[in-house]
C-alpha cells in the first residue's frame, strides 16, 4: 500500500509506520466529511430557495378553472368536433 500510493516516510524516519498512514487517512476522511456536510447544507439551502421561488411564481400565475356544463352549447360543439375529427 505504501508503494502504491507513494507515501514517503517523515523526515528523520527510515520506514513508514502504519500509524502514520492511518493518521493521514483519518485527516483526509475528516476533511472530506466536513466538506461533504458543508456542501450538503449549501445544496439543501439552494433547493429550498428554488422551491420558494417556484411557489411565488405559481401563486402569481394561478388560473381559475370552471367546470363545464355538459348541456352547454360549447360542450356540444366540442363533442361534435371530436366525433368529426376521430372519424
Amino acid at each position: 500500500m505504501v508503494n502504491y500510493f507513494g507515501i514517503k516516510p517523515k523526515s528523520g524516519e527510515k520506514e513508514v509506520t502504519p500509524s502514520y498512514i492511518f493518521m493521514l487517512w483519518y485527516e483526509f476522511c475528516n476533511d472530506f466529511k466536513n466538506t461533504w456536510i458543508r456542501q450538503s447544507k449549501n445544496i439543501s439551502k439552494e433547493l429550498k430557495e428554488a422551491q420558494e421561488n417556484i411557489k411565488k411564481i405559481t401563486a402569481e400565475k394561478r388560473v381559475e378553472t370552471k367546470k363545464i356544463n355538459a348541456n352547454s352549447l360549447k360542450e356540444k360543439l366540442r363533442q361534435k368536433e371530436a366525433s368529426v375529427s376521430s372519424s
